[in-house]
């Protein structure tokens, strides 16, 4: 394996800041779109297209035919999160740094890296040995809008034999996971407003009513300091995990103190203290506040009684719970909980369903296989916090989708210093380049 010609290419890619949420960064998606249509090119991939939009689209290909083996479709996502805070990295988002064995940029683990691992243990396989199809969007990070309009017109894309996502990470370091669950999410605004216009201080202070204090008091009562989500219905459809399913999150290699120190790095854990940390980040919803803007925030000092306010927040959704559920009673809360002299309003920005994942396919077999003979242990079963908003419909059409990934648990994805651990992803193109190998084999 040439690791310093491999490690040059993925370098290259992580350079695009393609970040899908902000228009400024639209040529720079589209630029990554082509990034990896030429390599799928290069693979040998025919009929690639770049599908449903101009500076978003999707990367479809279908690889060298290969007469009566398995069809495995790989999906990817090829977009990333805004990098800030930058003054909170060690080296800049967007120009890749090693330190230490690992390789430092926006997008190394999610999803830049992974991609680049099931495609470079194509290349590895020399002759393929099953028929790839690939769908590789440019939207995850904002929902998936594009994907799923192409989805919607042209359902026979999800058509295989199965569905091979590597966005994820092992459950630890040594202990490769495949998932069983997803949760949802609902993204929001949240806006109050309390006067026709910004006031000031001085002339109405003490009785002007302040949106900023009418937004902190909505929010806090939303959201209780018990870790309680208050909003009329929302743990309805909510169940509390199997015994069984207890039992296996119970010899899994997760130490709440380790969990604390290590990953959060905060001085306490928080949440519905009567549930474990695991429960409640795999199989209870969420309420978090990601930014808040309104009044005056630039430099220096203006005194001024704002007469709007917004908070940028999300749920994240547990399975039987759903998106348009969801949104519909958190609309209805915000209406009971704001007080009758504010205008309060809800924007929904975007969102998905949870996605639950039998792993009980064969298939599922052959990748513990592979992972076994690499890495020396198979994957164990787990649920994930986070979510895929294209999952359920990449199930439609009835292909298992097996959820799998070479991320660590510390890879610090969405925040400053986001990482990919090299041993992972050279051990991880030997483990895909074995599964694909093993599916033609023993797949058909």
């Amino acid at each position: 394996m040439d690791t310093d010609r491999l490690l040059r290419e993925l370098t290259e890619f992580l350079r695009i800041p393609s970040v899908s949420t902000l228009p400024a960064h639209n040529s720079d998606c589209r630029r990554a779109a082509e990034w990896v249509a030429a390599e799928l090119r290069r693979l040998g991939a025919r009929d690639v297209q770049l599908l449903g939009s101009d500076v978003h689209p999707v990367v479809w290909g279908v690889g060298p035919e290969v007469p009566g083996a398995p069809t495995l479709l790989l999906y990817g996502h090829y977009d990333v999160q805004p990098p800030d805070p930058l003054d909170e990295w060690t080296a800049p988002p967007f120009e890749p740094t090693v330190r230490d064995g690992h390789l430092f940029a926006r997008g190394a683990a999610d999803d830049k890296g992974q991609v680049f691992c099931l495609l470079r243990a194509i290349e590895a396989c020399g002759q393929s040995p099953v028929n790839f199809h690939f769908l590789i969007e440019g939207e995850e990070e904002y929902g998936s809008k594009v994907l799923f309009d192409v989805l919607h017109r042209e359902p026979r894309r999800t058509k295989a034999d199965a569905v091979l996502v590597a966005d994820m990470a092992y459950i630890a370091p040594g202990w490769p996971a495949v998932y069983t669950a997803l949760r949802g999410l609902a993204y929001a605004e949240i806006t109050v407003r309390t006067a026709k216009a910004d006031l000031h201080s001085g002339e109405y202070g003490g009785a002007a009513p302040n949106a900023h204090e009418e937004l902190c008091r909505l929010l806090g009562r939303l959201k209780g300091p018990d870790g309680k989500i208050n909003v009329p219905g929302l743990y309805r459809a909510v169940r509390p995990p199997s015994k069984a399913e207890r039992a296996r999150w119970n010899r899994l290699p997760f130490k709440d103190r380790t969990f604390l120190t290590r990953r959060v790095q905060a001085k306490a854990l928080v949440g519905m203290k009567q549930r474990s940390v695991l429960e409640r980040l795999w199989a209870l919803p969420t309420f978090e506040i990601h930014g808040i803007t309104g009044g005056f925030t630039g430099d220096g000092a203006k005194t001024v009684i704002p007469a709007v306010a917004t908070a940028k927040v999300s749920l994240r959704l547990v399975p039987n719970q759903t998106l348009r559920t969801v949104e519909r009673q958190v609309a209805a809360a915000v209406r009971k909980l704001a007080p009758p002299y504010v205008t309060a309003t809800v924007r929904f920005l975007h969102g998905c369903d949870p996605a639950v994942i039998e792993v009980t396919h064969p298939w599922f077999g052959l990748l513990a296989r592979a992972f076994k003979e690499v890495v020396g242990r198979g994957t164990v079963a787990a649920r994930a916090g986070g979510s895929i908003p294209v999952i359920p419909a990449l199930r439609q059409a009835g292909a298992p989708v097996i959820l799998t990934g070479i991320g660590l648990p510390d890879d610090r994805l969405h925040a400053p210093d986001e990482k990919l651990d090299l041993q992972q992803l050279w051990d991880g193109i030997a483990v895909f380049k074995r599964f694909y190998e093993l599916l033609g084999k023993n797949g058909v």
